[in-house]
């Protein structure tokens, strides 16, 4: 029996919009960011977001604002080794099953790899420069996959009826 897990939800909050000189309230910040006021008193009582000082309405500066987005997304990063792809379904960076991946050309400079994880079975994508091909080709096996399209075949309407 498969026991269903409570999966957070994860969200990219924009610390871009942020203005570093602007002092922004509870209500302001929740708007900014997409959340509940709710979510926002629990950032300033729990997870380190600092207000400017104990009073109401509780403000908050814009520099502390941006650092705090940032560290929060910045802390859910997880850097893939060459070789690794993420895999979304288990979260986490995984060698593809039997080291083994499909390549094929995205545009000039840059090259999509494919495989299947591991542990899930999902398949895996890493986006990769084509000057990094040959570092992953000594950790895996790649396969050149050739791109099939319409414009490229020499008689593109053979199904039709005319």
């Amino acid at each position: 029996m498969l026991v269903a897990q409570n999966r957070r939800r994860r969200r990219a909050y924009p610390a871009h919009r942020v203005k570093k000189l602007v002092t922004y309230d509870v209500h302001e910040v929740a708007k900014l960011c997409g959340v509940h006021r709710g979510t926002v008193r629990h950032w300033l009582k729990a997870e380190g977001l600092k207000a400017i000082d104990g009073s109401r309405p509780t403000l908050i500066h814009g520099t502390e604002l941006k650092r705090f987005l940032t560290e929060k997304r910045t802390c859910r990063r997880q850097k893939c080794a060459i070789g690794e792809f993420f895999c979304f379904r288990c979260r986490q960076p995984r060698k593809p099953w039997g080291d083994t991946a499909d390549c094929r050309f995205h545009t000039d400079k840059i090259v999509k790899l494919t495989g299947l994880c591991v542990v899930c079975e999902r398949i895996m994508h890493r986006l990769v420069r084509r000057g990094d091909l040959p570092k992953f080709a000594r950790l895996m096996e790649i396969r050149a996959l050739s791109l099939e399209r319409l414009i490229d075949r020499a008689s593109p309407n053979e199904n039709s009826d005319s």
